[in-house]
């Protein structure tokens, strides 16, 4: 077996295994990011599937007008054509497994598998019920066992190797959408996140969102993260900045203005915070003559 290397922070790695005789799996990345990046713009992969593991931190993906909210241990699916980006959201800090397989639309051979079997596994990757549930380490172990073989040079079983833990990578993931599908939004928790939609040029606290839904803060903290990924806190920071970039935009805005219209203590913290999830300073955004003033 391959050794595993020690996975280096703010790493990326990508890899076409297809160079490797893994025909079929064009793309395996990781990344390991200390910081957030530049989010993803709009963009599809024609006839391959995307499959994501967050094995740590949270993400933002959205496919049409839908958001998913992803926390450590979830997989994300797309499907072939089908159009994606990360939203408003930055790739943020974390680490995160992506991996494409090429479903063909026609019997051929797949990571081994004669194409009578290869067609039944493209029907069942095709029928996915959810494409956002809980997976398991045992993902990450697979997809890093992948990774330190593809770097063993020389070794004559490496393409068999290979093709047996993506294979097992596939059924695991098959079973998890199976087992795990992460449960829609309560009814309860969907209209706070209205409430908080609707106000967000307030100081909106815990503990005032906690008494919306009538809840203990620490329960209500606990419930909020379970359902959304995230904490109410840093859920609030998120949508008071989306505001702010179509604020920004606007003819006569101003960074402090609008730090203030968002009940930000100063417009310094709210530069920082802007900075932090856009990697944009709030001032990059004025109209022209605005930044000249």
């Amino acid at each position: 077996m391959p050794q595993l290397k020690k996975m280096r922070a703010h790493e990326r790695v990508i890899l076409d295994l297809r160079t490797l005789g893994i025909a079929g799996v064009p793309t395996l990345g990781r990344y390991n990011f200390t910081h957030a990046h530049r989010g993803l713009v709009e963009h599809a992969h024609p006839g391959a599937m995307e499959i994501c593991y967050l094995a740590k931190g949270t993400q933002i993906y959205r496919v049409g007008r839908q958001d998913y909210v992803l926390r450590g241990g979830d997989v994300f699916v797309t499907f072939p054509g089908e159009e994606h980006s990360t939203g408003e959201a930055p790739q943020e800090k974390g680490v995160l497994y992506w991996i494409h397989f090429v479903l063909p639309n026609k019997p051929a051979r797949f990571l081994n598998c004669p194409p009578v079997d290869a067609a039944k596994l493209m029907a069942q990757l095709r029928a996915i019920p959810h494409r956002h549930f809980s997976g398991t380490p045992r993902l990450q172990v697979l997809l890093d066992e992948v990774m330190a073989a593809a770097g063993s040079r020389g070794d004559p079983l490496r393409r068999i190797f290979l093709s047996v833990k993506l294979m097992e990578f596939l059924l695991l993931v098959l079973d998890c959408s199976r087992k795990n599908p992460r449960a829609g939004l309560s009814p309860g928790i969907n209209s706070l996140l209205h409430h908080i939609d609707g106000r967000l040029e307030e100081e909106l606290t815990v503990g005032d969102l906690a008494a919306v839904m009538g809840l203990s803060e620490s329960r209500f903290k606990a419930r909020f993260k379970q359902e959304i990924g995230i904490p109410p806190a840093e859920y609030v920071l998120r949508c008071k900045i989306s505001a702010a970039k179509s604020f920004l935009v606007r003819p006569g805005a101003t960074v402090t203005d609008i730090a203030y219209r968002l009940s930000f203590s100063s417009s310094q913290y709210f530069a920082t915070v802007f900075k932090r999830y856009t990697r944009k300073s709030p001032g990059s955004l004025l109209p022209p003559r605005a930044r000249a003033r």
